[in-house]
């Protein structure tokens, strides 16, 4: 056998040392985490969710920057859980899903159905969710800077209606709805929606042709709430037909920001490495204490295996979602140093309002038994109501606006621990109590849902909840799931107004003419909600909700964008207070629920940021 010299074993280590490094920047997708360690990325973007694929696609735009995108789930872009959007909810509670557990196992209802339903894949949440394409209200965009710093004010950032709405546009490739699918009752107007992004947005070609979604939206406006064309122009208050992130041309497969973002510039983006099956454990920070702190790498590994780091040149972006980035914050030292200490976390950064200010919303379903008609088509649903305070409550509408506006003290002082402080939390009331009450915006939503849980269904949540939670690490350790408590219904209006929707879905199922569909309600049913003269007791509907709602899972405001006097994680440049370029892009940031689902909002956001980012020095 012939022994190598030196020589010859030094050529092949640098033979072998160049092919590892071209492997790292030829593929994009990679799960050896040898690839990556110890090398040096302009950016490293924490989750490869919606948010951060949208952040790491635009940047890595430029041929010149490098950026890795750590992703603790898998690639399964070829999985049907993922891509069939008629496969919805068969990835729930799988290794697709973190299933964070709500309120820690003690809430007011079963334990074991509290979850939180977030993706752990590539895409995140947008790869398994339900795909529908809302906005909110203009006020509540506007809102956005009425929450910042006054510098961040004066500086005029563009938070408010004009601009994220310009980058939601730019997100969207929208698909106008043919004939076929006009006749069923799709719409829209054009100025509302962008043609050149990279996320499908359509009416689904088996879209239900039916009776009931029309008979749905025609009841709607009878009980008082108008009928839109297009409700994606910042104006949702109405009922309207939806569309959904899918794309025609690939058979109405999900539109994630995994197929959007990534499929399409995988074999062209050299500059661009997606680690997934890893992750992310803490944030390396400059060993000087003085502040601003700056970031110089993360670290990354698996539950049962060693620990890497790559080191990050100019940002880390952490962009793990409304639960997972609180609690990733925290362990790289973060967060409240009373709690960090009780773990041995050594305080990096003072901030004690990581992971508070969460809202979550309840969601309840109602159904009814359907006449033997035709449902049309194969769906998914696509038509829903967004009524506001005065159209839900109606002549009790009056008595709710004053009963808010003489207990937003009192709500603040409940409140106060899982915020900055009651006077800080009073202020950010104010805001959400005047969208509320002066700005029309929707506080519920009622979504048309053929056949869940009965033929004629509908699936319900109020919007704006004023009840606050908190993410909350247990341990040291980065794979142990943090604890999550939301405190629901912990303000009395949040449980008022899931007792007005059901109130308004039992009306509406008994007036024409759907219920010239209909043949009796079925959920909750008379014999567990009697139709009093008032409907049904305010007992029984509260009994019925506590005893059946679940999470919507769409958490926000745990790395809230506003001043840091009232209680805000990251400035009107989305950097944490007291680093330099530390980042949080998702769903965390945003401080107030807006009427929408949230897909379309998140995307504009981290669009938005991309455009912040690359422009930072």
């Amino acid at each position: 056998m012939v022994v190598p010299s030196a020589a010859a074993r030094l050529i092949l280590s640098l033979v072998a040392s160049l092919y590892l490094a071209s492997l790292a920047r030829a593929a994009v997708v990679v799960s050896d985490p040898k690839l990556v360690s110890n090398k040096t990325y302009d950016y490293i973007v924490v989750g490869g969710g919606l948010a951060g694929l949208t952040v790491a696609g635009r940047l890595t735009q430029n041929p010149a920057v490098t950026v890795l995108v750590i992703e603790a789930g898998k690639d399964d872009r070829k999985d049907p859980r993922v891509f069939d959007i008629y496969k919805y909810g068969q990835a729930f509670f799988t290794s697709l899903d973190w299933s964070y557990p709500a309120d820690g196992g003690k809430t007011i209802r079963a334990p074991n159905a509290e979850h939180h339903i977030r993706g752990k894949t590539l895409g995140g949440s947008s790869s398994i969710n339900g795909a529908a394409w809302t906005r909110g209200t203009q006020a509540q965009y506007d809102a956005l800077t009425q929450l910042l710093s006054p510098a961040d004010q004066s500086a005029n950032l563009g938070w408010n209606w004009a601009s994220l709405s310009s980058y939601m546009r730019k997100a969207e490739k929208f698909n106008p709805p043919s004939a076929a699918q006009r006749a069923k009752g799709a719409d829209y107007i054009a100025s509302y929606h962008g043609t050149s992004g990279p996320v499908n947005v359509a009416f689904a070609q088996k879209m239900y042709g039916g009776p009931q979604q029309k008979a749905f939206a025609n009841t709607v406006v009878k009980l008082g709430v108008p009928k839109s064309r297009d409700l994606n122009g910042g104006q949702p208050n109405c009922v309207a037909f939806t569309p959904d992130s899918i794309n025609p041309s690939d058979g109405d497969h999900r539109s994630s920001s995994a197929s959007s973002y990534l499929t399409p510039f995988e074999t062209q983006r050299k500059g661009w490495t997606v680690l997934i099956g890893q992750q992310a454990t803490k944030i390396i920070f400059n060993p000087s204490a003085s502040l601003p702190r700056i970031a110089t790498g993360v670290q990354f590994g698996t539950s049962n295996g060693a620990r890497y780091t790559a080191r990050a040149r100019k940002q880390v972006i952490v962009a793990a979602g409304a639960i997972g980035s609180p609690a990733f914050l925290q362990l790289s030292g973060i967060g409240d140093p009373a709690t960090l200490s009780q773990f041995g976390i050594k305080s990096v950064v003072n901030l004690p309002t990581v992971g508070k200010n969460l809202q979550e919303q309840s969601l309840t379903a109602q159904g009814a038994r359907g006449t033997n008609f035709n449902v049309g088509g194969s769906g998914p649903s696509d038509v829903i109501a967004f009524p506001n305070i005065y159209q839900l409550f109606g002549s009790s509408a009056q008595t709710m606006v004053t009963h808010i506006k003489s207990s937003l003290s009192a709500w603040a002082s409940s409140q106060a621990s899982n915020a900055l402080s009651a006077s800080a939390l009073q202020k950010i009331y104010q805001i959400q109590a005047n969208l509320i009450i002066n700005n029309n915006a929707p506080v519920a939503e009622i979504f048309s849902d053929t056949g869940y849980p009965d033929k004629v269904g509908t699936v319900n949540w109020p919007l704006l909840p004023f009840s606050r939670g908190n993410v909350r690490i247990t341990s040291n350790n980065p794979f142990v799931k943090p604890q999550t408590t939301v405190n629901w219904f912990a303000i009395d209006f949040d449980l008022s107004v899931q007792v007005a929707i059901g109130r308004f879905v039992r009306r509406l199922f008994q007036t024409l003419p759907l219920s010239g569909w209909t043949q009796g309600e079925s959920s909750p049913g008379f014999a567990v909600v009697p139709d009093d003269a008032q409907h049904g007791s305010d007992a029984a509907w509260s009994s019925w909700i506590k005893k059946t709602f679940v999470p919507v899972s769409h958490p926000i405001a745990t790395c809230a964008m506003m001043d840091r006097a009232l209680g805000g994680v990251v400035d009107g440049h989305l950097l944490v207070y007291d680093t330099k370029n530390v980042r949080v892009v998702d769903a965390s940031v945003l401080p107030l629920q807006v009427s929408a689902h949230l897909s379309s909002t998140i995307y504009g956001i981290a669009e938005k940021a991309a455009d912040i980012i690359k422009a930072a020095p």
